[in-house]
């Protein structure tokens, strides 16, 4: 017994092989840019903290230098 391919489009299951071509190629389409979607929203997530990162060494470094000029004016 093989499984049909079973689709939802506003709320109403469909046979995928039933589907007109164009409608097939749609579905596809609309699939691959999900997949591209979720892939780009990782690389902004990773985007994201990197540039936290780098704030925080800049914001880190520029407090380390204060912090050496106060200890050069304490002396």
């Amino acid at each position: 017994m093989s499984e049909e391919n079973k689709v939802t489009i506003d709320g109403e299951e469909y046979s995928f092989e039933g589907l007109a071509v164009e409608t097939q190629a749609n579905i596809a389409r609309v699939n691959e840019l999900r997949r591209e979607v979720s892939a780009l929203q990782i690389q902004v997530n990773e985007r994201q903290a990197l540039l936290q990162m780098y704030i925080k060494a800049i914001s880190d470094s520029v407090k380390a230098v204060d912090d050496e000029e106060d200890e050069a004016v304490v002396q």
